[in-house]
């Protein structure tokens, strides 16, 4: 039993050899040659500052800014408690959670 082990190690040793071999005499994929960049200037780059006031006056700055945080996070959570309820309302729901408790 102990050379069967060896003999297989030594099969796929050869097997995985004989694949390097036969991968290495292959060619390479027929690529083509690198083109130079885009023609123009590199883009520049802004200061932080200037990104980040385009982000305290952008579109939205009135959204975020008009209510209070607490009262956001409050009705988000309202909206959350309204959003957990049964997917399935009604007779088909209670039909369907009946069947699966059945499962159980």
């Amino acid at each position: 039993m102990a050379t069967f082990r060896f003999e297989h190690r030594v099969g796929r040793s050869f097997a995985l050899v004989l694949m390097l071999g036969v991968a290495g005499c292959a060619t390479g994929p027929d690529m083509p040659a690198r083109t130079p960049q885009a023609a123009g200037p590199a883009p520049t780059l802004l200061p932080i500052t200037d990104v980040l006031r385009q982000t305290e006056d952008g579109p939205n700055a009135a959204l975020l800014t008009a209510t209070a945080p607490d009262s956001r996070a409050d009705a988000l959570r309202a909206r959350a408690a309204r959003l957990r309820g049964p997917v399935i309302a009604g007779p088909d729901g209670e039909s369907m959670r009946a069947a699966g408790a059945a499962l159980r």
